[in-house]
């Protein structure tokens, strides 16, 4: 899949001195980078592309000259990784900002200018680039403070903004909690955990659970999920892990599951039955699957092919709660 915004980044030169990427990921012209540049990637299949090639992860000690940050579809993240890059960056270091003209990177011109600077637009294709040049210290602290974790739903959560329904209950989510059972035991996993709902519902409901493997791919959402998880004690264990790549075999009595099906740029069937082929991996035999989906989504045919006995346990209000039986 072509990526131009990617390329729009890595079209202008380098000046000498450090580089800073956030919201990084894998592109051919940073192999030439590769012993002055370092990552920041929360998102842990990006993550691990970035790992394999022996990139950096992480922020420099010392100020960059270059600073790059790819937009995302979510502002909040957005302008904190904006401000990410903008604090390592030295007097005269540049920073580029490009995104994909979906994600509407022309809004962060008028971000950049309330703050002092002065944006210049390119665009090519289907995305736009936004170069400045700090010329001084900047004042970074409410861009900062964008996904900060805070309280919701009456305090009985903490979540950020950026996490995928950051402020409330996922209606599928809610849908799927709402007919687990109670009598769920021994080693339970949570596959896309998000802030930690689904987890805690089950851990609160079904107190033979000894332990509950709480499995999320985006670190913002791990951090909150062991907030709320964290009054279980050793009964809850959070992870930051790509679920699409697998979380061992036969190693749990049930698995819940409310899975993505959107990638960063559009609807992605092929995660959610990945998904499902994880799950009946990871189930001993006689182990249980318990999956909420949109109800326009296919995913009869993969679970009657990868279990012996599915059931539809509900269909309304746009989804369809499964539970089946390894």
């Amino acid at each position: 899949m072509a990526d131009p915004d990617l390329d729009l980044l890595f079209a202008a030169e380098f000046p000498p001195g450090g580089v800073l990427f956030a919201n990084a990921d894998w592109h051919n012209a940073m192999a030439g980078l590769a012993n002055r540049l370092w990552c920041l990637q929360d998102w842990k299949p990006a993550a691990d592309r970035l790992m394999a090639r022996n990139l950096r992860l992480g922020s420099p000690e010392s100020p960059v000259a270059t600073a790059l940050v790819r937009l995302g579809r979510q502002r909040a993240r957005n302008l904190f990784d904006i401000a990410q890059a903008l604090a390592a960056l030295g007097p005269g270091g540049r920073l580029r900002v490009a995104g994909r003209n979906e994600v509407g990177p022309a809004r962060y011109a008028k971000d950049l200018a309330a703050i002092g600077l002065v944006p210049h637009a390119t665009s090519k294709g289907k995305a736009r680039r936004l170069d400045a040049t700090v010329a001084g210290p900047l004042d970074l602290a409410v861009w900062k403070a964008e996904t900060a974790e805070r309280p919701i739903l009456d305090g009985r959560f903490v979540s950020a903004p950026g996490v995928f329904a950051w402020d409330r209950i996922d209606a599928g989510s809610a849908a799927l909690a709402a007919l687990l059972p109670a009598d769920l035991g021994g080693h339970v996993a949570d596959l896309g955990a998000g802030f930690g709902y689904l987890a805690a519902t089950a851990l609160a409901r079904s107190p033979a659970i000894v332990r509950l493997d709480a499995f999320e791919a985006d670190r913002p959402a791990v951090r909150c999920a062991a907030a709320n998880l964290s009054a279980f004690g050793a009964r809850a264990q959070t992870r930051w892990h790509d679920v699409t790549a697998g979380v061992g075999t036969a190693l749990y009595d049930a698995v819940l599951t409310n899975p993505p099906f959107h990638e960063a740029h559009g609807e992605d069937r092929s995660l959610g039955l990945r998904f499902i082929d994880v799950a009946a991996d990871a189930l001993k035999p006689g182990g249980r699957l318990y999956l909420v989906a949109n109800r326009h989504l296919p995913y009869e045919q993969k679970l009657q092919s990868r279990f012996k006995r599915l059931e539809r346990l509900s269909e309304g209000n746009g989804f369809k709660v499964y539970a089946a039986f390894a």
